[in-house]
């Protein structure tokens, strides 16, 4: 018995291109420089977005920046 697979969407074939991308990129960092990395990213993002991250008591916090 052939039991066919239905055809992948294409969103989910770009979906998984990207997280393999980000693998490859990624493999061989310790995890120090994975949370580096992460954190520069994210603070990346969040300033195009118009916010930058602050330390607070309880590890970060978004600002709005004026």
């Amino acid at each position: 018995m052939d039991i066919k697979k239905p055809k992948e969407p294409e969103f989910m074939r770009e979906l998984h291109e990207i997280r393999e991308e980000m693998y490859e990129e990624t493999k061989n960092l310790t995890p120090g420089e994975r949370v580096d990395r992460t954190h520069r990213e994210a603070e990346e993002f969040l300033a195009n977005q118009g916010y930058r991250l602050v330390q607070s008591n309880k590890g970060y916090r978004m600002e709005l920046v004026v």
